[in-house]
């Protein structure tokens, strides 16, 4: 019962309050001509309208955009796993194509012979001073074999036919090393040295 008459009690302050506040309000109101009551009756109904509209993007639209913002997120995750899981397969076949093609590597290659072959279509065959070879430490299943090649006094385009000729061989060939100089007494002539490795079954 106490509890009752408090809540009263405050009802009716507020009540009280909102009287003394509003009466001046009303007083001014109704001492406004027709046409001016129009006019703040319509801009109460703007001021109305965007408050309703504020509450209605707080409560729908916002939560609304942030779910949108949430799926296109995920379209993106999604759109970057499905083309990481197309490169991953197309590796993989490429891996596959690569062991096929290393499986059927003629088991009698020989580097050496290979680069002499290459050298001789070059024309630059008479000009190698030094071809050692060497065998690295096997990767996996295959092993490589390593040649270190001087050639010396070739001119540029011969030395660049040899060079294409070695990266577009059938064979797991590739060069690891490489380096130019110029001769001191025939500029137009260089002196080439590279490391050329092969990848073999095992």
């Amino acid at each position: 019962m106490i509890r009752g008459e408090s809540l009263r009690g405050v009802t009716d302050r507020l009540r009280g309050r909102f009287d003394t506040f509003s009466r001046p309000v009303r007083a001014a109101y109704e001492r406004l001509t027709t046409r001016e009551k129009r006019l703040v009756r319509l801009l109460l109904s703007l001021l109305g309208g965007i408050v309703l509209w504020q509450g209605v993007t707080m409560l729908f639209w916002d939560p609304y955009q942030a779910r949108e913002a949430e799926l296109a997120d995920l379209r993106s995750e999604t759109l970057r796993v499905a083309t990481l899981a197309r490169e991953i397969e197309s590796s993989r076949a490429l891996i596959q194509s690569q062991a096929q093609r290393l499986a059927r590597e003629e088991r009698g290659f020989s580097l050496i012979a290979t680069l002499e072959e290459e050298a001789d279509r070059a024309h630059i065959k008479s000009r190698i001073t030094r071809m050692t070879p060497r065998t690295l430490p096997p990767e996996g299943a295959y092993r490589i074999a390593m040649v270190t090649m001087e050639i010396n006094s070739v001119d540029l385009p011969h030395a660049l036919f040899f060079l294409a000729r070695i990266q577009r061989s059938p064979h797991f060939i590739r060069v690891t090393r490489l380096s130019m100089k110029r001769r001191f007494n025939d500029h137009s002539k260089i002196d080439l040295s590279l490391d050329v490795e092969a990848v073999q079954p095992s």
